[in-house]
């Protein structure tokens, strides 16, 4: 039988007016079980940090040199 958790996430989006394009957003991601955060210039690095934090959810103080980059 598999297991479930439940992982929460405060997303927060910049979004100007005249950009309609979800790559173009740009904003901070919060894991909220740990606090580990990350700023974002696309919805993409967004969902790389979301991955990451959810593949590596028993490590709940992971330092931040051990998060991947925030721009790459």
């Amino acid at each position: 039988m598999s297991q479930r958790r439940t992982e929460a996430f405060l997303l927060r989006l910049v979004v100007q007016d005249d950009q309609t394009d979800p790559e173009l957003w740009h904003g901070r991601v919060q894991h909220v079980g740990s606090g580990d955060e990350q700023m974002f210039r696309t919805l993409q690095e967004a969902l790389m940090f979301i991955r990451y934090r959810c593949e590596h959810f028993q490590e709940r103080n992971t330092s931040l040199d051990e998060l991947p980059p925030p721009f790459p």
